[in-house]
């Protein structure tokens, strides 16, 4: 718990949308070498004929260009501003199963992959699968935009392989600097903030576990190094009040509204082309979308479509309790499970602890 005086936080992933406008650093180019090295070891698996839960770091090796690639991924998301765009990575003439492999393949060289949802995917399909988006769904499905959020491991990557033609800009804020303006505006929120919320499960744990997170997860929180980590999805935590049926407090309603809308005032707009991809730290960074179109008579294989991925990175920062602050979130039915684990059934049945981690740090 937080001390009674709530000061500003300091460093590199404090930034607004406008003070990035016209700084190139946060965008990198993937080089030629490093789209033929990915190619390479596509090529390998492929000859293998290794599935999505069969990569690893070992059979899915990374070139030396590569392997600096992912060593700038991980500094960016780890020490730097908390996110990064890559532009360049190779779709263009690729199947979108070749896409997944590749992009899975150097996934697990950034940490450890885990699955998302009742399907046990380590790699989302985010496209618009005629889902109405109700307080009780998961959004992903839906074109219908997406507030600033966190995502349930400790980094989220989207690869745009098809884009829409209309809407669909993507949004990134610092959610450090949204702290930074509590402690500014209304430090006298923030003990509330600090004791957090309970988060929905959308129906999607397993019939031993509970429908919502059994405890609060802080919104703010401050480990003992004095890290700050963000926790804060408005649809978990709405979905959450409305499963309990415990509406919100005039207090915890003007908390919320005034973060929303405060992310939304410092975010940076990006147009995510395809072949581009962000890595963002879900402790420092918040990511969204606007709403966007596609005729009606596009095929389904044919509409827009990012890749999404969930990982884990050893060592990432520290907590003020890593059970709840870290590991709260993705600890229920098939979601937070190692493609091992996944391979060894352990999510079907109760008493299986997630490792949650298995690879070493790459920093």
């Amino acid at each position: 718990m937080m001390s009674a005086t709530y000061q500003a936080v300091q460093g590199q992933s404090v930034w607004t949308g406008e003070s990035l406008e016209n700084d190139p650093t946060w965008r990198v180019q993937i080089t030629e070498a490093q789209q033929a090295e990915l190619k390479e070891s596509l090529a390998l698996v492929k000859n293998k004929g290794l599935g999505l839960r069969d990569l690893n770091q070992e059979n899915f090796p990374l070139g030396t260009a590569t392997q600096e690639l992912a060593q700038q991924i991980v500094d960016a998301v780890k020490n730097g501003r908390g996110f990064i765009v890559l532009r360049g990575f190779p779709v263009h003439g690729q199947s979108d199963d070749d896409i997944r492999l590749m992009y899975l393949g150097l996934g697990q060289h950034l940490g450890t992959c885990i699955s998302q949802d009742p399907q046990s995917v380590l790699i989302a399909d985010v496209k618009e699968k005629g889902i109405d988006k109700t307080p009780l769904t998961r959004a992903y499905g839906s074109k219908h935009p997406t507030r600033l959020h966190v995502d349930l491991g400790d980094v989220v990557g989207l690869l745009g392989v098809r884009q829409a033609p209309i809407g669909a800009l993507s949004t990134i804020a610092s959610s450090t600097a949204v702290y930074n303006e509590f402690v500014r505006q209304h430090p006298e929120w923030l003990p509330l903030a600090c004791e957090g919320f309970h988060w929905d499960r959308f129906a999607e744990q397993k019939e031993w576990e509970e429908p919502y997170s059994p405890t609060k997860i802080p919104v703010f929180s401050f480990a003992d190094n004095g890290q700050l980590s963000v926790r804060y999805n408005r649809s978990w935590i709405n979905a959450g009040a409305l499963r309990r049926d415990i509406p919100f407090t005039d207090q915890e309603q003007a908390i919320l509204d005034f973060f929303d809308a405060t992310a939304r005032s410092l975010a940076l707009t990006v147009r995510v082309h395809p072949g581009d991809v962000y890595f963002a730290s879900n402790y420092l960074v918040l990511h969204g979308r606007d709403q966007y179109e596609e005729s009606a008579d596009t095929p389904f294989e044919q509409r827009r479509l990012f890749l999404r991925v969930w990982f884990n990175i050893p060592e990432i920062r520290q907590f003020s309790d890593e059970a709840i602050v870290r590991f709260g979130l993705s600890s229920h039915g098939n979601i937070g499970w190692t493609s091992r684990e996944l391979s060894q059934g352990k999510n079907l049945t109760p008493g299986h602890q997630r490792a949650r981690l298995e690879s070493t740090a790459r920093v």
